[in-house]
């Protein structure tokens, strides 16, 4: 099922690493070294005061100039690498070599030379593949860099060996540098064949994008990407003498992740909009994630051309609720335009597909011209699966929504009130709260107060939705708590709910106080709904995140043996390489 395959891409963001301080590199580095030196200088009986010159020359030294000096070369030939990642290549490739080089001592004693060549070599394969994907995806642009710190070892232990290490040395090189070449050759095929792109050229856009703000992903996504055409419900309320109230309910997906694609989709359309805008979360799983900022705005300026010139139904009915299995649906009318909110709170629940939530859109359609679904995105503690047509949740969504559709049209509809809030939030992205912080609807109709409440956030922590309700019923008769859905807070990891590292008892107060402003905010209302149809959208399209998820499983497979295959391939050809030009 492709909500399976959304499910692993989006899991994927937990393996994205993010370069360390080149200090604590440094500090690891000056630590090994120091380690190597002490035992070097005990198991040769010598004095702390005459340094045994060797692991200076041959780890030390190679490993801090590494450090120092590939940002530069890199700079040289065209890249760009930042002293983060050096550091963190400078280490682990001193790890690699200290690990290979000495390991083997304790059982082939006469072999140090060769095992040293040997390791150095796997840190020049280990740095070409590392800033292949860090620095540039074209290995003619990263080989010197790349040699920089195993080409400085052999220099450096060259004095304290023989001939023959310099010669393995410089052979294993060659052999590991075609076998590089090769490896990434086979393990590019997959994705190149696919999507004629390789995923060393996907890390490097990526890359450029967290550290730059580069577009390059954009460019693939909107490669790969399909036209659409989704429906958008929007409702303006004009209220005497305050700031009129637009809410609306995209069917586009805020994703990916960061800035990348539409994954600010929710400020982009406020800001967009204008004033008092709430941008909930309608149905539209990663497939309908739109490719780039433009494809928002097309979003946008549909929902904008359909705008009503005048609000003219000044009365709604009380907000109900309807139950059907594990959905709650929580609906109220306005005129001709419904507005439906979903939950299945405490149960974990991810997007609805875009058919699903149509099938829904359609259905209201018998009682109400314009039917807004709300998909309230509210419960999260691990990742879960989508919700599609034909499941038996799918069902129960429709169930619940033709309920509510049936019911709120027998309601009665009278006189309302409308008030708004807005609140910035003291916490960051990283925090799980996105950039519009929380906003608040309150409507008041025949006595009757209920709270719509929007955190700019992607889900919610299990039970975070349920406490603000418990905690809230002593200002407002009924209240849903919702989020946006935007992606900007999953810049590394696929969890970053609201609720999941800011404790509800910390923000709760800023909720609170919004609602009491909005509540205090109210006046008079009338309202007006409008349906637009956004045509041309250009988003990930249909199974595509399926295709690259098993695109990236597929090859993730193949790594190891393939891996194994040419290392072995590589000291074969090494000591034929050898015997051909020593005997």
């Amino acid at each position: 099922m492709s909500g399976e395959m959304d499910l692993k891409l989006e899991a994927l963001s937990k393996y994205i690493v993010t370069s360390p301080s080149w200090i604590r590199s440094l500090a690891l580095i000056l630590l090994l070294s120091g380690c190597v030196e002490i035992m070097s200088i005990l198991g040769s009986q010598g004095s702390f005061t005459k340094p045994n010159l060797f692991p200076i020359a041959a780890y030390l030294i190679p490993a801090v100039a590494a450090l120092a000096f590939t940002p530069w070369l890199a700079r040289r030939f065209g890249g760009k690498l930042d002293f983060g990642w050096s550091g963190l290549t400078a280490a682990l490739g001193l790890i690699i070599s200290l690990f290979v080089s000495l390991s083997p001592i304790l059982l082939f004693r006469f072999s140090f030379a060769l095992f040293f060549a040997i390791s150095l070599a796997l840190v020049f394969a280990f740095r070409m593949l590392l800033l292949a994907a860090v620095v540039d995806f074209h290995l003619r642009k990263v080989v010197v860099p790349a040699f920089l710190h195993s080409g400085i070892a052999i220099l450096g232990a060259a004095p304290f060996l023989d001939l023959w290490f310099v010669q393995v040395s410089i052979l294993l090189h060659i052999s590991f540098a075609v076998g590089v070449y090769a490896f990434i050759i086979v393990v590019e095929r997959p994705m190149k064949a696919n999507f004629k792109v390789g995923p060393l050229e996907l890390v490097n856009a990526f890359l450029l994008h967290l550290s730059e703000g580069s577009r390059k992903l954009d460019d693939f996504f909107r490669s790969i990407g399909e036209s659409v055409v989704v429906p958008q419900v929007s409702l303006v309320l004009q209220r005497e003498g305050k700031e009129e109230i637009f809410v609306t309910i995209p069917n586009v997906h805020p994703g990916p992740l960061g800035e990348i694609g539409g994954s600010n989709l929710p400020k982009i359309l406020h800001n967009q909009i204008g004033g008092a805008a709430l941008v909930f979360h309608g149905a539209a799983s990663h497939d309908f994630n739109p490719v780039d900022e433009t494809e928002v705005k097309k979003v946008g300026d549909a929902v904008l051309a359909s705008r009503p010139n005048s609000c003219t139904s000044s009365s709604c009915t009380k907000s109900g609720r309807y139950r059907h299995g594990s959905v709650d649906v929580m609906a109220q009318a306005f005129g001709d335009t419904v507005i439906a909110v979903a939950t299945r709170s405490p149960q974990v629940t991810e997007d609805l597909d875009f058919a699903m939530g149509f099938s829904i859109m359609k259905s209201g359609e018998k009682q109400f011209r314009h039917v807004g679904f709300i998909d309230a995105h509210n419960c999260m503690d691990t990742l879960a699966d989508g919700v599609y047509s034909g499941t038996s949740l799918g069902m129960e969504y429709l169930a619940a929504a033709e309920d509510a559709f049936s019911g709120t049209a027998q309601q009665e509809q009278v006189p309302f009130m409308a008030g708004y809030a807005h609140r910035t939030l003291p916490w960051s992205r990283t925090d799980g709260f996105g950039d519009l912080g929380v906003q608040v609807l309150v409507i008041t109709v025949g006595g009757q107060k209920t709270a719509y409440v929007l955190f700019d956030g992607n889900n919610m922590h299990t039970g975070a939705r349920d406490e603000i309700r418990k905690r809230l019923v002593s200002l407002v008769d009924e209240c849903e708590i919702m989020t946006t859905d935007t992606h900007v807070v999953n810049t590394i990891s696929g969890r970053n709910q609201v609720g999941l590292k800011v404790p509800v008892e910390a923000f709760y107060p800023h909720v609170e106080d919004a609602v009491r402003e909005a509540i205090a905010d109210s006046a008079p209302a009338c309202s007006a709904g409008a349906t637009a149809w956004c045509k041309n959208v250009v988003v990930f399209g249909s199974q595509r995140i399926s295709q690259i998820a098993s695109t990236v499983n597929a090859m993730i497979g193949f790594l190891v043996p393939v891996a194994i295959i040419i290392i072995v391939g590589a000291f074969i050809t090494t000591a034929m390489a050898y015997f051909l030009l020593v005997y």
